[in-house]
């Protein structure tokens, strides 16, 4: 019976520590963290000044993007030495194969999506898209590439989808996934994988600017999911 009552004892004593603990937990940490943002919190951007403000802002931003992706200083642009071929003709747009280098050896392939018969010159939009297994060629009832891009050249614009690294003709080269750059051969190219994304797309604009039936002033990019991360990116 001694034995029950101490062990008794030294339960309640337990017990009650325990809820002061948590009564002094609760009282300390409740308010140190109630402010934090969560799924209600509004979000507001932050506004500027002036666009002298912004544009301010927007050149540190960049900075800040080059720097990380490893471009700062960008390596030379060299030429794209561009290959467009195999054009399909479809019902008010047209659709056809080609690569550039991105850099000497480095190719970046996609489709170019063009408004059938169209004239003058006309905007450009860039059109990375995202983790899917079939890359730019998805076509799928949640979602398609192709569409997007035959509905955008069929509005009259110039279309150019294209491989993320890794992804379709890319992977015949480059690894998409983090792990595969430590391989020696991915190395040798001196960029990380960010790096290396980010300048594709640097080159895509490049590219599509470089075409004679686009204003190289009226350039667009949009994508969804990693093609969104690269749309702000660029």
């Amino acid at each position: 019976m001694r034995r029950i009552a101490i062990m008794t004892a030294a339960l309640l004593l337990w017990m009650t520590g325990l809820s002061q603990a948590q009564t002094v937990s609760s009282t300390e940490t409740g308010p140190r963290w109630s402010d934090w943002p969560n799924t209600d919190t509004v979000f507001k951007p932050t506004a500027y000044a002036s666009r002298a403000d912004w544009e301010k802002r927007r050149e540190w931003l960049r900075g800040q993007v080059r720097f990380a992706a490893g471009l700062d200083p960008e390596p030379p642009r060299t030429p794209l030495n561009a290959k467009i071929f195999g054009r399909i003709e479809g019902d008010g747009y047209t659709i056809e194969k080609a690569y550039f280098e991105s850099m000497p050896g480095v190719l970046v392939c996609g489709n170019l999506y063009r408004p059938r018969n169209a004239s003058g010159k006309r905007p450009a939009v860039a059109c990375p898209h995202g983790h899917w297994a079939k890359g730019r060629i998805t076509h799928e009832e949640r979602g398609s590439i192709p569409a997007r891009c035959i509905t955008l050249a069929k509005l009259g614009a110039v279309v150019f989808a294209y491989d993320m690294v890794g992804y379709n003709d890319s992977g015949k080269q480059l690894d998409h996934r983090a792990a595969g750059w430590s391989e020696p051969a991915n190395a040798l190219w001196g960029f990380s994988m960010l790096g290396m994304q980010t300048w594709n797309g640097t080159r895509v604009i490049d590219f599509l600017q470089s075409l004679p039936d686009v204003d190289p002033r009226r350039i667009g990019v949009t994508g969804a999911s990693g093609g969104g991360t690269q749309t702000f990116i660029l």
